[in-house]
């Protein structure tokens, strides 16, 4: 692979948090498009099998590490077994997300280790089991699921927006700091992502965005085309980044990118908004951004 060059046909790769959402998504579609060679991850055994079974029938192959990314052991199993029966990993996603939701007081310093586990540090140490074999086929690519969140923060998800701060910094600095290496970096943002995620976590109907944008109505056409977008529609635009080479950040949702445009003209603008929406309502942007699965 050269330089800005996108994937090739039958490429290795990792996808964690591949049991639904974004993560089983895109392991299908690579398949499907690229006939990739995957190993995936969730701690779901079930979940794990049925995207296994999908990204089979697409033309892909697969293989199954079930565990919990934020034990060491399972995400050093992955790079083993990636490069043990597919000789090399060309794409790691690190797509695994988890959310603790709620008031800075009501959270304890070891919730806090727990989230930024899984959000921030399985995904760096990942990449740092990933870098040998980067650096021996002189070329590789890094997908970090970051979040809306990871942009600005709110009221009632400050755990999750933290955790999702540091892996956005942690990307964008990687991104230039790899870049004479070969080795491009892509930072995901998204906001709402309409996925069976919802349905899987029991959200209340009318809080469901998925169902939501099936409306007939205002609210409906609001949903579907603005406020939020399709895992369709979301991995897709991954693997056009991935294709176009070279690193790059994408924000996902009209509202995103417009809270994130806000953030960096007028932060003033932001906090003011902030400090207006009740902590309820950030504990709840914290699970619905939170769409990843470990």
């Amino acid at each position: 692979m050269s330089r800005n060059r996108g994937l090739k046909n039958k490429f290795p790769g990792i996808v964690t948090g591949a049991s639904s959402g974004i993560g089983k998504g895109l392991a299908c579609l690579l398949a499907r498009k690229h006939k990739a060679r995957l190993v995936i991850n969730a701690r779901n055994l079930e979940q794990l099998e049925s995207t296994a079974a999908e990204v089979r029938s697409h033309g892909g192959e697969c293989l199954i590490v079930q565990g919990d990314i934020a034990q060491e052991e399972t995400r050093r199993k992955l790079i083993e077994t990636c490069l043990g029966e597919f000789g090399g990993i060309d794409l790691l996603v690190n797509n695994a997300g988890f959310a603790r939701p709620g008031r800075v007081t009501n959270l304890t310093t070891d919730v806090w280790r727990q989230v930024f586990e899984v959000n921030f540090f399985a995904c760096l140490d990942a990449i740092y089991l990933a870098l040998p074999q980067f650096s021996k086929q002189g070329y590789g690519k890094i997908v970090n699921i970051s979040s809306v969140a990871g942009k600005v923060a709110f009221a009632g998800s400050v755990c999750y927006s933290a955790s999702k701060f540091a892996l956005t910094a942690m990307s964008n600095g990687m991104a230039a700091e790899f870049a004479p290496q070969n080795i491009d970096v892509i930072t995901v943002c998204p906001g709402w992502v309409r996925t069976d995620f919802f349905e899987k976590n029991a959200v209340a109907n009318a809080k469901n965005p998925t169902l939501i944008a099936k409306e007939i109505s205002l609210r409906g056409l609001l949903m579907k085309h603005v406020l939020s977008i399709s895992t369709e529609n979301a991995v897709d635009e991954i693997e056009k980044a991935l294709m176009k080479g070279g690193s790059r950040e994408i924000i996902m949702t009209a509202p995103g990118k417009l809270a994130e445009r806000l953030q960096g003209i007028c932060p003033s603008l932001i906090s003011a908004i902030n400090r207006k929406i009740p902590v309820d309502y950030g504990e709840t942007v914290a699970k619905d951004l939170a769409q990843t699965g470990r």
